[in-house]
């Protein structure tokens, strides 16, 4: 018999994300923040890579497009582990509060809380795992280095404030897509192609995430060969990028709130099968005794898993 459809509702992922502002925001400060630091050192992983390709001096000056392309094949590593793992990116909590927010399921004022509690995390992990890891473990050759050096002065030196913030705003919008398209998935196969190919979209773009540029900046200036500095890297990019993800999220999430976030949402809408054991097996539908509750109970467990795919970033 079939297992039933592959993928959730559009309804049901976007309320997902409405319902996981409220979850959020009461969770222990605690577990916030070392999800967050975990998702520096994820992101931080595939920027790794990034860094390392851009020590090639002939792709760069005779290939820069098939770098790009090389480059955003391996940067959404990262990414989907942050998804699988359940890790908390500060881009991806921006959708989920301004859609919890719009819903008023939280005060006005929890995002400035979480954005906050995360950035500070996702800098964190960013930070030790650009300074201890890859610094201090002199992972970089001379070439790696100048090449980490020449991406710091490209996203800080070489572009302006405008620069940034418009391509911040297009960097979110693909990296929310990439969560909310994972969300719609429900084996790990889906979720994993589908957080992949936005975030390689991104990257090979040029686009301007926050928190990526927490390594891909601060390790290009733990080399002493980048023209960027400390105040600039604030000035030029954290900013900037940060307002223009906020922006980013906000055009994905809120017509998709609009559209499917209209009605309070009917945890029946759950189309699930509750067959035999085997099919519910299959699916995930059976407790760890091998007993099986009914419907609403495997509704509200898949109701649980989509929430806590949606607060992964």
């Amino acid at each position: 018999m079939s297992a039933g459809p592959q993928m959730i509702t559009l309804e049901q992922a976007t309320w997902a994300f409405i319902d996981a502002a409220p979850r959020k925001h009461t969770a222990p400060w605690g577990v916030r923040f070392v999800k967050a630091a975990m998702a520096g050192v994820l992101l931080s992983l595939g920027g790794t890579l990034v860094q390392v390709l851009s020590a090639d001096p002939w792709l760069t000056t005779n290939a820069p497009g098939l770098l790009k392309l090389i480059q955003a094949s391996y940067f959404p590593i990262g990414l989907v582990m942050i998804v699988l793992l359940q890790a908390d990116l500060v881009t991806g909590n921006m959708a989920i509060f301004i859609a919890g927010t719009v819903k008023r399921k939280v005060p006005i004022w929890a995002f400035l809380v979480d954005w906050s509690l995360c950035f500070i995390g996702n800098l964190i992990g960013a930070l030790v795992y650009a300074v201890f890891i890859v610094h201090f473990g002199t992972l970089y050759t001379p070439a790696m280095s100048m090449g980490a050096a020449n991406i710091a002065n490209a996203k800080v030196v070489s572009i302006n404030f405008r620069e940034v913030f418009l391509r911040g705003i297009g960097c979110n919008y693909a990296v929310v897509a990439a969560v909310f398209l994972a969300s719609l998935g429900k084996d790990v196969i889906s979720k994993i192609v589908a957080s992949y190919l936005p975030i390689l979209f991104f990257v090979g773009a040029g686009y301007e995430h926050v928190v990526a540029n927490m390594f891909l900046v601060i390790e290009g200036l733990l080399t002493k060969e980048s023209k960027a500095t400390v105040g600039r890297y604030i000035w030029n990019s954290i900013i900037p990028s940060f307002l223009g993800n906020i922006l980013g999220a906000a055009f994905f999430i809120l017509p998709l709130v609009y559209i499917h976030g209209r009605d309070e949402f009917n945890p029946a809408s759950f189309d699930l099968p509750t067959t035999s054991h085997d099919e519910r097996a299959k699916i995930g539908g059976g407790s760890p005794d091998g007993t099986f509750a009914g419907p609403q109970d495997h509704n509200e467990q898949w109701r649980k898993d989509v929430e806590k795919t949606a607060a992964a970033q």
